[in-house]
């Protein structure tokens, strides 16, 4: 079966006597509205991975072996179970991972059945049912955040001097430069953990921090994302733990700048004075999970977000609309999980 040569615009929506769609062309709408709705491009980018994958079964299971697409009419309900199986027996993946790529898929259908008045297979589908297990605990307790965050802060606050008390970076700049920047390194890392534990930041949206987005004027303590999911702004309160800890970062910070150059804004820089990276943050956090005594060797940097948002219901029960609004989140069902694992796990109040 050949492809026809007609592509669909994104913005346009076929009329009865158009050319047949094709989930390339389906795919290729779907991904323009989320991305002028505003999604990020790495979740655009998600949502292409999870339906190309779709679309390369469907086009083998319809057209055999050599066929690189489907006809949007082809699929049913038949083959959106099939697919599902498919994850499970065929490529090994997780109820969690299946779950996502049928999220994905639900989203793909609806939208093309609201934008372009095509048939949604899902209307015709059984409810698709997972095993359940017991909820994994994603989060911080108060204690664990401590074990945590207490050997970065020994080592931001650490001095030069030896047990004898003499300096071991004394006579060799070399060696005391080192120990400098070990210090700017932790004191660096310690902040931005704190703003995603405190603050509840994404790590994205904590690497795009800049200095200016921090107030700390008495009685207005708070850090503004600016460039939250979705392009939304937004203000969380500056609690004194984090307000602490960057005003010991911001400190050191200068340790990052080289001679002679202009600081860069951003809030959190590497070694060279640019902006620190998502994937640098991931592997500090994994490297101080791995020398500290936390029991949480799988800790996400997403874990330390969902922390404060569990920590802030438990001290705040039944406040889901303020965390949405401190959390960026337009959708109350998605603040709605910290509440359950409040509930499921208790872990003490929020520490402020």
């Amino acid at each position: 079966m050949s492809k026809p040569e007609t592509q669909i615009e994104p913005a346009a929506s076929p009329s009865e006597g158009s050319e047949e769609l094709y989930l390339g062309d389906a795919i290729h709408f779907f991904l323009s509205a989320k991305r002028a709705g505003g999604r990020s491009e790495r979740t655009v980018d998600d949502y292409r991975k999870k339906l190309e994958l779709f679309q390369r079964w469907a086009a083998r299971r319809l057209g055999g072996d050599g066929a690189v697409d489907a006809p949007y009419t082809g699929i049913g309900a038949d083959e959106v179970e099939a697919y599902v199986v498919h994850l499970r027996d065929g490529r090994g993946m997780a109820d969690s991972s299946r779950k996502n790529h049928l999220a994905v898929l639900k989203s793909f259908f609806e939208t093309l059945r609201r934008r372009l008045k095509v048939r949604n297979p899902f209307e015709d589908l059984d409810e698709v049912r997972f095993r359940r297990r017991a909820p994994k605990r994603s989060y911080l307790t108060k204690r664990e955040a401590e074990v945590l965050l207490s050997p970065i802060a020994r080592q931001a606050t650490s001095d030069t001097s030896a047990a004898d008390g003499a300096d071991p970076g004394a006579g060799d700049p070399k060696a005391a430069g080192k120990l400098a920047l070990a210090r700017a390194l932790a004191a660096r890392d310690h902040a931005a953990f704190c703003v995603m534990i405190y603050a509840g930041l994404r790590i994205e949206e904590t690497t795009a921090l800049t200095v200016e987005d921090l107030s700390f004027a008495r009685g207005e303590e708070e850090v503004r994302v600016a460039r939250g999911k979705g392009n939304k702004e937004r203000v969380v309160p500056m609690s004194p733990k984090l307000r602490k800890s960057l005003r010991r970062y911001l400190k050191l910070r200068e340790g990052f700048v080289l001679a002679g150059e202009v600081p860069r804004p951003h809030l959190f820089l590497n070694e060279k004075g640019a902006r620190v990276t998502e994937n640098t943050l991931r592997r500090r956090l994994y490297k101080w999970v791995r020398s500290s005594s936390i029991k949480k060797a799988d800790l996400k940097p997403h874990d330390l977000r969902r922390t404060f948002g569990t920590w802030y219901l438990q001290d705040n029960p039944g406040q889901v609309r303020e965390l949405a609004e401190l959390m960026g989140h337009s959708d109350l069902s998605q603040v709605m999980k910290y509440a359950l694992s409040g509930s499921q796990h208790h872990s003490g109040k929020i520490v402020r």
